[in-house]
């Protein structure tokens, strides 16, 4: 049991229980190979997601959606923040991928419906499921609780009936993560707060971190990053310009998306430390939160076609996707080693991992502080060494 057998630090408990479940229906000791292709596919899922959500907002208009959609997939894809961050075995873009899914199941609510029930109790499973991953999401949780206790109702009545599978999934959901955190409490303490204290005061010590001032800065002045900049203030001042022309529909989604990008952005400067994967995370919902203002420029006059304040909006935003590829090719150079499997880290890792195990005798007992070498191998290391009841014993 994570805490109580073993350390974890910084970690949530559904993390390892959905690699522990991985390797066990995988059957397969490559650990890392397995968990950073699930991370990829996870990646792949996003800009599908992006694509979607476009695609569903603009469902009237299918060029527009399909060169918006496939504009704001690659301004996703080809940012240097998102690119740094994503791919590994860690628990980011699992996390993402549930936050962008809730996203485009609210925004496709018919609260009139029945069908919202079951869309609303998928959304807080998904969002619970992030935050036993991730303990900051806690936050973003609470926003869409928020956002959905602002959607009208006939009476008090209704509300509560709204709100209830929210409430019963999140609770379903949460089951294993609490008893897992009841059966070591103070375990689960040191491992998520203190031993990431005591990190954060060595790195500070080390000086091996940028400043909140500089990762900000970094942030802007990046061409990936800085045209997202650039398309958000030319579709506010567009807006704010024509608003008393502009039809605004879905506004509580509008909100939701730019409220989302705003709070991974608070999540991620109020953390001890900043670091450039942190700011991975509002990008996406920055790129999702286009599309509504988009949808408003499109529907101004459309019995006469696009408008010239929609043409020159969707040149921008293509415009700034070509320049964020143009500006960080290194995706695309990157795309040969798929063919390349032998090149890659984890399977390079197993590699020594087998010839370790290979020239280790039995009881094939490995002497090291760096596990996964001998796990991949299928040895096993001196307990003494093991973060496990065992060695504390």
């Amino acid at each position: 049991m994570i805490y109580r057998d073993f350390s974890y630090p910084s970690q949530m408990p559904y993390h390892p229980l959905l690699y522990a479940a991985l390797f066990r229906i995988l059957n397969t000791t490559h650990f890392l190979l397995v968990a950073r292709i699930f991370s990829c596919l996870c990646d792949i899922l996003v800009a599908v997601c992006i694509v979607g959500i476009y695609w569903r907002i603009f469902s009237s208009f299918p060029i527009s959606a399909m060169l918006l959609s496939t504009s704001a997939a690659v301004l996703y894809v080809f940012n240097p923040f998102v690119d740094y961050a994503n791919g590994f075995a860690w628990n980011n873009d699992v996390v993402i991928l549930c936050v962008v899914l809730s996203f485009w199941l609210f925004i496709s609510i018919d609260f009139k419906k029945k069908s919202k029930y079951w869309r609303i109790a998928v959304i807080a499973a998904l969002l619970t499921l992030a935050t036993c991953m991730r303990i900051t999401v806690a936050l973003v949780q609470l926003l869409f609780f928020a956002v959905l206790l602002t959607q009208p109702a006939d009476s008090i009545k209704q509300k509560f009936k709204t709100i209830l599978p929210f409430l019963i999934a999140a609770a379903v959901v949460a089951i294993w993560p609490v008893w897992t955190i009841a059966l070591a409490p103070r375990a689960f303490f040191l491992n998520l707060f203190r031993i990431s204290i005591l990190n954060n005061e060595w790195v500070h010590q080390t000086g091996m971190f940028h400043s909140k001032l500089d990762i900000i800065f970094l942030f802007l002045t990046t061409p990936g990053c800085f045209v997202l900049i650039l398309i958000a203030i030319y579709l506010c001042l567009t807006v704010a310009w024509k608003r008393r022309k502009l039809t605004i529909s879905n506004a509580p989604n509008l909100l939701l998306a730019v409220l989302l990008a705003f709070v991974f952005f608070i999540i991620a400067l109020t953390m001890p430390i900043t670091w450039e994967q942190h700011l991975a995370m509002p990008v996406p919902f920055i790129v999702i939160s286009f599309v509504f203002p988009l949808l408003y420029l499109r529907k101004l006059n459309s019995d006469t076609g696009p408008n010239k304040h929609f043409k020159l909006a969707s040149a921008l935003v293509i415009a700034c996707a070509v320049a964020a590829v143009a500006s960080y090719p290194l995706v695309l150079l990157r795309a040969p080693k798929l063919f390349d499997p032998q090149s890659w880290t984890p399977v390079q890792l197993h590699r020594i991992s087998e010839d370790i195990a290979e020239k280790t005798k039995s009881p094939k007992l490995i002497l090291t502080l760096a596990p996964l070498y001998a796990l991949e191998g299928r040895c096993d290391i001196y307990p003494q060494l093991a973060t496990s009841k065992l060695s504390r014993q």
